[in-house]
């Protein structure tokens, strides 16, 4: 998939990111750009790599920019201009889906162009009582609530982690049609260990 020049970057310049004794990244150099797949084995970083750029954690030296349009997006505005899909992340539980979208609008705002994530979660199947609590969803339910949140905001960037999890194969194949979609109008990260089933198709590739 051809990278747009307009989409926000992710710049890293000699980035050293540690969690515990275990270097993650040591003094590396990359730019984030487009579609791009997040690879490495169980326990290498991916996880931890997501939650930087989503500026949840800051690297132990060096610097990550967010440019939006080649200019540096503030600290401040950092956390409000990315969506994020990550299994640390998730709603209260007693809210129903009515409610989940109403807490989740108090916060950010949706996708234009019939990528909302009310629309998503209509093309994704999801039946649930109107008064089903999420607590009393399947782990498949919650996973298609969560992935039309992230896909369906309005974002400068989304990232998402091991997006296919709970999911059947026709959630996988939803999740797939939606991805595309959002491929073409924003930068996307997938962290993924199954390249084939979660990565954007011609996703440039990063590997820890």
């Amino acid at each position: 998939m051809a990278t747009s020049t307009n989409f926000a970057v992710f710049r890293a310049e000699q980035v050293t990111l540690k969690r515990g004794n275990r270097s993650i990244w040591s003094g590396s150099s990359w730019d984030i750009q487009g579609s791009v797949a997040l690879l490495g084995p169980n326990g290498s970083g991916k996880s931890s790599t997501l939650a930087m750029l989503a500026g949840q954690v800051a690297p132990d030296s060096g610097s990550l920019t967010l440019l939006q349009q080649d200019q540096p997006v503030n600290q401040d505005r950092w956390m409000t201009q990315i969506s994020l899909c990550a299994p640390w992340l998730d709603l209260p539980n007693h809210l129903t889906l009515s409610e989940a979208f109403h807490f989740h609008g108090t916060f950010r705002e949706p996708r234009p162009n019939g990528l909302d994530w009310a629309s998503l979660v209509a093309s994704s199947g999801l039946q649930v009582g109107a008064d089903v609590p999420l607590r009393d969803w399947s782990s498949g339910q919650r996973q298609r609530l969560s992935l039309a949140l992230a896909l369906g905001t309005d974002a400068l960037a989304v990232l998402l982690d091991e997006p296919a999890t709970n999911l059947d194969a026709d959630g996988t194949s939803w999740y797939r049609r939606v991805l595309e979609d959002v491929c073409g109008v924003c930068t996307t990260v997938v962290a993924t260990n199954d390249e084939k089933k979660e990565a954007p198709k011609g996703a440039s590739l990063l590997r820890i």
